[in-house]
């Protein structure tokens, strides 16, 4: 996934790496509770988001390598949708070019079958509507 943000990098960093903010952009339109997030290399994060029409979902991994306002890399498992040892490997790269943040993400997972299953649940559509949601935060946290 790639995206540029009209946003000065200290500022994109900021509303990815801290609680209150990620609360607000994470996933189309859930409720979230942040029940943890240590964004450094070696903490863990969890995120409890209520879908609506069914119980909580909960998200969570561990930071694997963090370079601030560079890089993210993480794990990312979702309870209870596949299997227990199943996770996603992500990357999150940000680049400042001209005043505008340049992101863009990689996810690996471990096995095909669990690929089909991302690509089935709609996580794609889900990462999109948080990514508008990024977009509307940055621009209210600008003025």
């Amino acid at each position: 996934m790639s995206r540029t943000f009209d946003a000065p990098l200290a500022l994109v960093w900021k509303v990815w790496t801290q609680p209150e903010h990620v609360a607000y952009w994470w996933g189309p339109g859930q409720d979230n509770e942040i029940v943890h997030y240590d964004v450094r290399t070696g903490g863990k994060w969890r995120i409890k988001s209520s879908m609506g029409d069914g119980g909580p979902v909960v998200f969570f991994g561990t930071y694997l390598d963090v370079q601030p306002q560079s890089l993210i890399k993480n794990t990312f498992v979702v309870e209870g949708m596949f299997e227990e040892d199943d996770r996603f490997f992500e990357e999150h790269h940000f680049e400042e070019r001209d005043g505008k943040v340049h992101y863009h993400s990689i996810t690996r997972l471990e096995n095909f079958e669990s690929r089909q299953g991302v690509i089935d649940s709609g996580m794609e559509w889900g990462a999109n509507a948080s990514m508008a949601k990024v977009d509307e935060l940055l621009e209210r946290l600008k003025k």
